[in-house]
């Protein structure tokens, strides 16, 4: 199995969190996205696995991280998507067809599982592996019914599960099974995959189009390749916007196992003093916390300080100083610093200064 795993592009609905930093680098539930989706993958493939980071925006912070921390179990590479153009400094892409094309001289007569860094499983991909080689299909896409199938793409099923039809967001209802994050292309179909995509990349883009992966899908259905669904019964967890990262933050929580899930060390230690911890609530490194309360559902990330404070439902990046913030539904970017604020769902990027007093910046 070769695993594709397109990571170049800017996550224009997250800025301003992802204007200095990818978007699989938020960190939420004491980890980064991409840290949370790897950990999934590699319960899933076996080591010396080759999977291949499609890379672009922010690409040195991406290598850097990935072969320091996942080179020693996976076999890493790395290919770069060449932006098309600058928009106020921030590059743009040509399309997750494009991307996935970029591993077409990687591929070597294998299986090809493809995965998207803003979908989350709360699973791991074990069951699209077991649908692949249980029936006779020459390709598997994950797939999980919402209730908004007009902000995805679509699947239209047969009654063996098989797909019909694929179309992106829809504007008329067609069904509730949407694109899950997660696709498995056999090595019969692969080929045919690349050619398609091929064809696809020459034709010229103009006024904002990309060349997207739903059609390339389509295509190898009207061509009567074999395509089915499997259908996750547990939650997705969407990251590309920031309400439903906070809803995915929330999740994380509930699944989370803390070593000390009553906080006594950091009370012991006097890193929390004279404050109220209400659970779930992941608290990074050298975090101290004073005079506040903090939880529930809130994740805090390394050397933080939080005085004063009354946090609820919202995460904190590195390196952020509140005082005197009362909060909720809030994303609050790295080494930001706010002071005496009231109000519901602050969402500021790194390094942001909000205060009314002569607080020391770092």
């Amino acid at each position: 199995m070769f695993i594709i795993f397109p990571i170049a592009g800017v996550g224009k609905r997250l800025q301003p969190f992802t204007f200095s930093k990818p978007k699989a680098f938020l960190k939420v539930a004491g980890k980064r996205l991409i840290d949370h989706i790897l950990i999934k993958l590699k319960k899933t493939f076996p080591e010396g696995t080759d999977i291949l980071f499609i890379v672009g925006y922010k690409k040195r912070q991406i290598t850097e991280y990935l072969l320091e921390h996942y080179s020693d179990y996976f076999n890493i590479k790395f290919r770069e998507q060449k932006p098309m153009g600058y928009i106020d400094e921030t590059p743009y892409f040509s399309g997750l067809g494009d991307a996935i094309l970029l591993a077409k001289d990687f591929v070597d007569n294998e299986d090809v599982f493809i995965c998207l860094s803003d979908r989350l499983p709360m699973e791991d991909y074990s069951s699209i592996l077991l649908t692949y080689h249980q029936d006779n299909c020459e390709g598997v896409i994950n797939v999980k019914r919402v209730d908004n199938p007009q902000f995805y793409g679509i699947t239209k099923i047969d009654d063996n599960g098989y797909i019909k039809e694929i179309v992106e967001k829809p504007k008329e209802y067609i069904s509730d099974y949407a694109v899950s994050g997660a696709y498995l292309f056999g090595k019969q179909i692969a080929p045919r995959m690349f050619e398609l995509l091929k064809e696809q990349h020459k034709i010229e883009l103009e006024n904002g189009e990309e060349h997207q992966f739903t059609p390339i899908i389509q295509e190898l259905l009207d061509e009567d390749h074999k395509i089915k669904i499997n259908e996750m019964k547990t939650k997705i967890l969407d990251f590309g916007r920031p309400e439903s990262l906070l809803e995915g933050n929330r999740y994380l929580l509930s699944e989370i196992k803390l070593k000390d899930p009553l906080y006594e060390d950091l009370f012991k230690t006097g890193n929390i003093g004279d404050s109220k911890i209400v659970p779930p609530v992941c608290i990074g490194e050298n975090v101290k916390i004073s005079n506040s309360v903090i939880g529930p559902n809130v994740s805090i990330g390394d050397n933080v300080t939080i005085e004063k404070c009354i946090l609820y439902e919202s995460v904190v990046g590195d390196g952020a100083h509140l005082k005197k913030i009362i909060s909720s539904n809030s994303i609050i970017g790295d080494y930001s610093i706010l002071e005496d604020l009231i109000k519901k769902r602050i969402n500021i990027g790194d390094s942001t200064y909000i205060t009314t007093t002569n607080l020391k910046t770092y």
